[in-house]
């Protein structure tokens, strides 16, 4: 609601948070907020390019891969710097790749596993969220008692916060495009139906789409990374449709990169508009004939290098994953903040 009527309201300006902020209370906030976009961005990156190398996985029928920290570190840079040189190319390229990314790669695979969850249902198959766990079955007979499922999230401490926090990143992110708003025909209007759509899409995939798995993979075996291509994996043999195993993790694959891909240009577009404006030094204002940020996507891809360098040196590939979305969820929280308070 807030990016919607904000994006709407200063539609003509680029700079999307940053020119929000800066509005309220300065260029200095304002550059702070587009930094804390930009910066959490760049943490995130890692985090879905291992979901990629996961599904990919089991494009090579090798689903042990996806807990290899070293090949899922090879994948990460591999896909990051490839979307970076397309990004170069220029914003009509972007848009093509993440158009048929999120056609492809996200709303085709959502919509399959929703309905073979449901198949999965509907042949009275047994929903794995709904037996207890492991360690609530122990606590349970350790009381005398019977073991019953929770259907809220059993909350133990502040890391169980933390790991809640990330349903945030389910909807993070639409803001990003306000700095793409002026680009289109009727910004005023077109932007906050866009946030709508982007709302309802993001629900309905998400929600039913995580039921699913959760129908199908018991929750202390559920990957973070690949815990989505576990589960159509598994519907797909019980199926029958085993074969489209891998032609499932190459689309899921390509959605991600082309997420990727949508966010490069966005926050880093933004941090564009602070260099202009003298918040930065002037050398990262420099562009492309393309009109792309060069100096920034550089910078931002040597960040991105460091960071995934954490899957060389963790043994555990979930732990990896999570440490880096709890950074960024931290990151991006404290840019909403500065959003909400220009917003009021």
């Amino acid at each position: 609601l807030v990016a919607a009527e904000l994006g709407g309201a200063f539609s003509k300006e680029g700079g999307g948070v940053y020119t929000w902020v800066k509005e309220a209370f300065g260029s200095r906030w304002g550059f702070t907020a587009i930094w804390l976009q930009w910066i959490q961005n760049v943490v995130w990156y890692p985090t879905v390019l291992a979901f990629a190398a996961g599904a990919l996985a089991y494009l090579f029928m090798d689903p042990g891969l996806a807990e290899k920290g070293s090949y899922t570190g090879v994948v990460i840079l591999a896909c990051y710097w490839g979307a970076t040189f397309i990004t170069l190319a220029g914003t009509n390229v972007v848009s093509s790749v993440t158009k048929y990314g999120v056609l492809l790669g996200t709303v085709l695979p959502g919509i399959m596993i929703i309905i073979l969850g449901l198949l999965w249902l509907d042949q009275g198959n047994p929903l794995q969220f709904m037996a207890p766990g492991p360690d609530v079955a122990a606590a349970a007979k350790g009381a005398g008692e019977t073991a019953n499922a929770h259907l809220f999230p059993h909350i133990t401490g502040l890391g169980s916060v933390a790991f809640l926090a990330g349903i945030i990143l389910l909807f993070a992110g639409v803001e990003v495009h306000a700095v793409h708003a002026n680009e289109l025909e009727s910004p005023a209007k077109q932007f906050p139906e866009s946030m709508f759509l982007a709302m309802i899409i993001i629900f309905f995939l998400f929600i039913l789409g995580s039921l699913s798995v959760a129908a199908v993979i018991p929750a202390e075996e559920i990957s973070l990374t690949a815990g989505l291509m576990q589960a159509f994996s598994q519907l797909l043999d019980k199926f029958h449709l085993g074969f489209l195993t891998p032609l499932i993790g190459l689309l899921a694959a390509f959605g991600a990169i082309g997420g990727v891909m949508s966010w490069i240009s966005g926050p880093s577009r933004g941090l564009l508009e602070t260099a202009k404006n003298g918040e930065i030094p002037p050398f990262m204002a420099k562009t492309n004939k393309n009109g792309m940020q060069v100096n920034i996507l550089m910078i931002q891809g040597i960040i991105v290098t460091l960071l995934a360098s954490l899957y060389f040196v963790m043994d555990n590939v979930s732990v990896a994953f999570f440490v880096l979305s709890a950074m960024t969820i931290t990151l991006y929280l404290s840019m909403y903040i500065l959003m909400y308070a220009a917003a009021i």
